[in-house]
């Protein structure tokens, strides 16, 4: 990377206003001891890449942005200014910045929602050598759900997910690119690479993150909350500074009938079968029996205990709740998920095509790279109920490790 040192300059555009937060400042939130925009701007500061950063708040924040680059030391945060009254005229004013710097303009620029706390330098590198073929790149995962198009709540159309990508940043361009593109349009636009599109400019597409979530809600500050201890314990245990004897596992099995009407709810998707299971909830077994290990692991009793079926709030219930409020009782109990193996047990129908989307499912709920989820599927041989097609069950063992202090 020394041939890229101070090549890249970078916008954090932070000013936004936080309406779906409840009251919560997202920018200016609290996240691992400190504020959520402190977490990029130090990647920013720690990438040999990087030269200038200009930090983009709302006026309201400006002293708390001060105080954020103050106590990180982020010496690469040359300005800090208040922004526009959209997103697009935040950017444009730390664009014009980066061109009064010593140097002038970089020859690339980086563009990064601060509400973003979980980029990493591999994420600049591969988006920085993306930029350098095409001029404009954008870290983006692949769509994992089914997408709708549905005007007035009344579906019109089903697109092809397989070519589709759900955008992040950071985004990098070509200096002279973007700011071609802030000159030319005018018009509201949702991202950088959406004005570079229709100047007829081309955008490439580089792996982001499961992890890099974007700030919007109370519950993504949770998540987010999760994620980052998550990753704190995890670089603990590969530094040696939290031994493997930390580690405690617990195992979780579920089990129910099929009965006839589909579809058949199982990882938390829907899969196209006649049959779904019987239960009090959504009967996803899959869900109850790695609930079941995570509070076993934490040594919170089971899910029965904590989830009677005698209540009836539980019925219908979703239970990827099962999962989330699992993963945060173990979470106050000190213990931080970081490995999930499970097998589902079924004669039919047949679900190994359908593992990964429920890998990508559980990755969601619990905060876990897809990486650290193992799912797969067995049968019984025709042997048993499970074998003459009458039920599902399935059985998970949970890995926790001590969650940072």
């Amino acid at each position: 990377m020394t041939d890229n040192i101070g090549r890249l300059g970078v916008v954090v555009v932070a000013a936004g206003r936080s309406s779906r937060m409840a009251g919560i400042d997202k920018q200016v939130a609290m996240l691992g001891g400190e504020a959520v925009i402190s977490h990029s701007l130090r990647v920013f500061e720690e990438s040999d890449a990087v030269g200038s950063v200009i930090l983009v708040m709302s006026a309201e924040n400006l002293d708390a942005g001060n105080s954020a680059v103050k106590i990180g030391e982020f010496s690469k945060v040359v300005k800090i200014v208040s922004g526009g009254s959209r997103r697009q005229d935040s950017v444009k004013i730390g664009l014009d910045l980066l061109a009064e710097q010593p140097g002038g303009a970089p020859e690339f620029v980086v563009v990064h929602d601060g509400a973003r706390p979980f980029i990493d330098q591999a994420m600049i590198k591969r988006g920085l050598v993306t930029a350098q073929k095409i001029g404009a790149s954008i870290a983006a995962v692949p769509v994992k759900d089914t997408i709708k198009n549905a005007p007035h709540r009344v579906v019109i159309d089903t697109p092809d997910r397989s070519a589709m990508w759900a955008v992040q940043t950071p985004q990098i361009f070509r200096y002279d690119v973007l700011m071609t593109a802030h000159q030319m349009i005018q018009e509201d636009v949702t991202d950088d690479a959406s004005m570079v599109e229709s100047v007829g400019g081309l955008v490439a597409v580089f792996d982001g993150s499961n992890d890099n979530i974007k700030i919007t809600t109370p519950e993504d500050l949770e998540l987010a909350s999760l994620i980052f201890n998550r990753r704190q314990s995890l670089s603990l245990l590969k530094s040696g500074s939290v031994g493997v004897e930390g580690s405690r596992f617990g195992i979780g099995f579920d089990g129910h009938a099929l009965v006839d009407g589909g579809p058949l709810r199982l990882g938390g998707i829907d899969v196209e079968f006649e049959q779904r299971l019987d239960g009090h909830s959504d009967g996803d077994v899959l869900f109850h029996s790695i609930a079941s290990a995570i509070l076993g692991a934490a040594g919170l009793g089971d899910l029965g205990g904590r989830f009677p079926s005698s209540d009836k709030r539980y019925a219908g219930f979703d239970s990827a709740q099962f999962i989330a409020a699992a993963a945060r009782l173990a979470l106050e109990a000190g213990w931080l998920v970081s490995h999930v193996d499970a097998t589902i047990i079924a004669q039919r129908p047949r679900l190994a095509l359908e593992t990964s989307k429920m890998t990508a499912k559980i990755g969601v709920i619990i905060g876990l790279e897809n990486s650290s989820i193992n799912i797969k599927t067995t049968s019984t041989d025709h042997v048993g109920a499970i074998g003459a097609g009458e039920g599902i069950a399935a059985q998970a063992i949970a890995t926790l490790i001590p969650a940072q202090k």
